[in-house]
């Protein structure tokens, strides 16, 4: 024979009932929210040298991803692909809609990508996304540009003129022009040499601002009375192999000093000069 259920048991019924119901409504809410979530891959990594051919090949982001393994046929004959944003100016690449392969679609220029001029390496995120919505998902692509040394080092002017007083004293260094090269770190100027008849100047240099700065050094006194100029030959050369190179003339005027007192021409007298 069945008891008759007291209030405070119906009552306890009751909120373990609403309980349960609002559970069932915030984990049935939480399975909504992470499917409706498009999926991110984790970020691919691809690499194109600098003025590859038109048309190569960079990605298959298709078998890339392994959708094959994921979707049937019938599935992945839905797919569509895209950027989800352009890629920069410099860097011209063309995604197959249907086939999720990604090429180049002109010249890659890195020198001419404007967050490539200084960074290295090159960079470019690319991300792809997958349609349609019911199967939508991201793609995070990266594609790396490998530069090239396809510019030679070059001076603003081809001849430069250093003007240095006699009173100078060994030791003593001077700034001289400073070449510059549009390529990356890796074929940027790398070294300098002096060509000198003289044995009174020798060449160091120092890194400012991650460049590489020549100078002229005097390892000895000029005279002026003895040589009044000298005739130099800078040149710079990048890192590739075999290395670019250029140069630069300078011509070194030694400017006079106090460094005499006068004389007479003779210790007689006028009077008795004859």
């Amino acid at each position: 024979m069945l008891r008759p259920t007291s209030h405070t048991t119906r009552r306890v019924i009751n909120k373990a009932t609403l309980l349960t119901t609002a559970l069932c409504l915030v984990l049935a809410d939480q399975h909504f929210y992470f499917r409706s979530r498009p999926e991110v891959e984790t970020r691919r990594h691809y690499v194109v040298s600098e003025h590859a051919d038109n048309g190569t090949q960079v990605a298959d982001i298709m078998a890339d991803a392994r959708l094959h393994r994921l979707h049937s046929p019938e599935v992945l004959s839905q797919f569509h692909f895209r950027f989800l944003s352009p890629p920069p100016a410099g860097a011209p690449l063309s995604i197959d809609e249907r086939s999720g392969i990604v090429r180049t679609a002109g010249d890659i220029d890195r020198e001419a990508v404007k967050q490539c001029r200084v960074a290295s390496p090159c960079l470019l995120p690319v991300d792809v996304a997958i349609g349609p919505a019911a199967y939508f998902r991201v793609i995070r692509v990266t594609v790396e540009i490998a530069d090239v040394n396809d510019h030679a080092p070059y001076f603003h002017q081809s001849t430069a003129v250093l003007r240095i007083r006699e009173s100078a004293p060994a030791g003593s260094s001077f700034t001289l022009p400073v070449a510059l090269d549009a390529d990356g770190p890796r074929y940027s100027v790398q070294r300098y040499e002096l060509t000198s008849s003289t044995s009174k100047m020798a060449l160091v240099t120092e890194s400012r601002d991650s460049r590489l700065v020549p100078r002229l050094m005097l390892l000895s006194p000029l005279d002026r009375e003895s040589q009044t100029e000298y005739q130099l030959r800078l040149t710079a050369y990048d890192g590739g192999l075999p290395s670019l190179s250029a140069t630069l003339d300078i011509q070194v005027i030694v400017l006079d000093a106090n460094d005499h007192s006068p004389v007479f021409e003779s210790e007689q007298p006028p009077s008795e000069r004859r």
